[in-house]
């Protein structure tokens, strides 16, 4: 699919099914209010066809796992009886036993 095919794929399945039109006020449609299957598919074609829009959605995927890891972290030490001491140049020195 290219980019033209994407916007052929606008128009005729979101666009023509779901916009609200109106001749004097023009055409809308909230991304927000389509079906959950057509939101899916519409992601699905962008990142496969626009790299700007799956490096986006790829880099805030990341960010949301990069702020998980330091939680499932500290409940993985708080079980296994593990902290961590930040060293005075920064590096941080897991130890076992009390805080």
């Amino acid at each position: 699919m290219t980019i033209k095919a994407l916007d052929s794929y606008i128009d005729a399945c979101l666009i023509d099914e779901y916009a609200d039109k109106d001749l004097r006020k023009g055409y809308s449609l909230d991304v927000d209010s389509l079906p959950d299957h057509e939101i899916s598919n519409l992601l699905d074609r962008c990142m496969q066809e626009d790299t700007y829009i799956r490096d986006f959605v790829l880099s805030q995927m990341q960010d949301m796992i990069n702020s998980r890891l330091p939680i499932c972290e500290d409940n993985d030490r708080a079980g296994s009886n593990v902290r961590v001491v930040q060293l005075s140049n920064g590096d941080m020195l897991p130890m076992r036993g009390a805080a």
